[in-house]
């Protein structure tokens, strides 16, 4: 068994010499990648030793690749798209024309996988593909094409992202929030604020960990969005000011300890806790003298437990 696997190994270095010498027909190419594959997305525990070798020589063979490999990606089959995604992305910028002309593809799933994968290639050649298919009328298309351009990280994709803030679907408001994120854009700042009192919890939550990354400049905004109509906004406010942290954050949630809710003041007293703000903490100490509800007083008696510790 292990002569025959050195054997397998073998020939699977030869295999990209011999295609790039243009010895092997375009036939004869497919077939030998299918064969390829087979070894590249096994499972089965007794070919372990091939996966890699044969992934590196499917890859091995560069643009030439790429035609074949998206043909399979309209594959049921998770490890498989596991295992195209990642010989896509070891072949790298070669295959990024042949992957963006197939963008006009008619299989949706097909197209976001290939969205996806230029994402992780991150070659800002694809931006320009990638933002017509922001526009795509499915959602998958559109979620995945804005998520790629996140991880590129293009500038040119600033507006585009932020417009998808407010896309009908919900999945791809999410991903549009993951987006500005990663690239702290800035003409997404309003709309992630308003973000987090969207309906969906998915979108609400990467909008709050967008806004954390953009720090103090997040602050205000947000500060003045407390007391909105939309509960949930102002609740995911405090929560976000807190994890944001620093003076300037938490004095601004002082004014929620005076708020009707109690749940709202139970958040913004564990808000000031997180912020680690010795500013703050003296409004904590004079709302634990006048405090009734149970809950709030247990998060006045972490908070002040905490500072005190200091």
């Amino acid at each position: 068994m292990r002569r025959f696997l050195s054997e397998i190994i073998f020939l699977l270095a030869l295999l990209p010499a011999l295609a790039a010498a243009g010895k092997l027909p375009t036939g004869v190419l497919e077939k030998k990648i299918d064969s390829l594959f087979v070894m590249a997305s096994a499972g089965e525990l007794r070919y372990r030793d091939l996966v890699e070798p044969a992934i590196d020589s499917i890859a091995a063979l560069g643009a030439g690749a790429v035609p074949r490999l998206i043909e399979k990606y309209d594959t049921k089959d998770a490890r498989e798209r596991l295992t195209i995604n990642n010989i896509l992305v070891e072949i790298g910028s070669p295959a990024v024309p042949v992957l963006t002309a197939s963008l006009t593809l008619t299989n949706p799933e097909q197209v976001s996988r290939i969205c996806y994968t230029l994402g992780e290639i991150k070659d800002s050649t694809a931006v320009e593909a990638l933002l017509e298919s922001c526009g795509h009328g499915d959602w998958r298309v559109r979620s995945s094409a804005v998520g790629a351009l996140g991880k590129i990280g293009d500038r040119r994709a600033d507006r585009e992202i932020a417009d998808r803030l407010a896309d009908s679907d919900e999945m791809v408001r999410k991903s549009a929030a993951v987006a500005c994120g990663r690239i702290a854009c800035e003409p997404s700042l309003a709309a992630l604020v308003h973000m987090l009192g969207d309906d969906f919890y998915g979108a609400r939550w990467c909008a709050a960990e967008a806004l954390e990354k953009f720090g103090r400049r997040a602050v205000q905004p947000i500060a003045d969005s407390l007391d909105s109509d939309n509960i949930m906004l102002g609740d995911l406010g405090c929560v976000t000011l807190g994890k944001i942290g620093g003076d300037f954050a938490a004095t601004l949630l002082v004014g929620q300890l005076t708020s009707e809710s109690s749940r709202r003041r139970a958040l913004a007293v564990r808000a000031i806790g997180e912020s680690r703000s010795s500013l703050a903490c003296g409004a904590v100490e004079i709302l634990a003298e006048i405090e009734t509800d149970p809950i709030v007083r247990y998060f006045i008696d972490e908070v002040l437990a905490q500072y005190a510790a200091r």
